[in-house]
């Protein structure tokens, strides 16, 4: 994004390039020397009370009996073919279509793994789909709420800018309003409206470019994420400085040498602070 842009508080702005833009002061892109990108999704909200009791009931309302544990064994089970998928270039976030393809394509091999009845299956995914995409399935991490706040201050006091960098349909922007939380975030870069996905170079090229910063500059921001290969290995490869969010402590600490880990999103202002220097 180029030139100045002038915004007032809360208002929601379209910038130059088409993206909308939060913005709590009057900038230029030279303004700013730091930034902090998060991540949505597992990082600062989760599905209630878990993903894999979301669809338990799910199928419960729809005659099919589903432990949690059996969902996540059979989520497992099919691990290496989505990743599969992806190394062959599936990017399902930059389209509502893609998206309703990917996600009923995985409900359904889940659910069938389970042992639904297959005349089951598909009135099951897709009221799996529906409820996913509902606003008020998503909430905030108890530790997410401290920390916006927190930053917050930062901006206002530091000139710290604070964006989303998230894999998400385009409708990420309006279930931030509805959960108030789009108030803290400078800009949003969210995968089905730049149409590229975590961790493809593009969307975290138009992060720094909507902080003002240049690749050159790309150590002066810092990405948090839960995810290795999307949010630490797409942001590292550009130079961003990385974080990741290992809540339930999913990876060895062989695969994260070299990376700064936290368990909470409370530990972050003490690493962002290290990384000011």
């Amino acid at each position: 994004m180029t030139g100045t842009i002038v915004p007032l508080r809360g208002r929601r702005l379209a910038a130059t390039d088409g993206q909308r833009i939060y913005r709590g002061r009057n900038v230029t892109t030279t303004d700013y020397k730091r930034a902090v990108f998060l991540d949505v999704g597992d990082t600062l909200l989760y599905a209630r009370p878990t993903w894999a009791d979301v669809i338990s009931d799910v199928a419960g309302i729809h005659g099919a009996s589903i432990t949690s544990d059996a969902l996540i064994a059979a989520e497992r089970r099919i691990a290496p073919v989505i990743a599969s998928r992806f190394r062959d270039g599936e990017r399902h976030t930059t389209s509502l279509e893609k998206s309703q393809s990917h996600w009923t394509w995985r409900y359904s091999e889940m659910l069938g793994l389970c042992g639904v009845p297959e005349r089951l299956i598909p009135s099951i995914a897709k009221a799996c789909h529906t409820r996913f995409n509902d606003f008020d399935t998503w909430v905030l991490f108890e530790d997410a709420r401290p920390l916006l706040d927190e930053l917050d201050r930062r901006r206002r006091q530091d000139g710290l800018i604070v964006g989303v960098v998230s894999n998400w349909e385009e409708w990420l922007e309006p279930l931030l309003i509805h959960r108030d939380l789009a108030r803290h975030f400078d800009f949003l870069v969210v995968s089905g409206v730049v149409q590229s996905e975590k961790p493809d170079e593009a969307i975290f090229d138009a992060a720094l470019a909507r902080a003002g910063l240049t690749r050159s500059q790309s150590n002066q921001a810092m990405h948090v994420g839960d995810s290795l290969t999307a949010d630490v290995e797409g942001a590292r490869a550009l130079g961003i400085r990385t974080v990741l969010l290992d809540r339930d402590v999913r990876y060895p600490p062989e695969r994260t040498s070299g990376t700064a880990v936290i368990r909470s999103l409370a530990e972050l202002p003490r690493l962002i602070d290290e990384a000011r220097g």
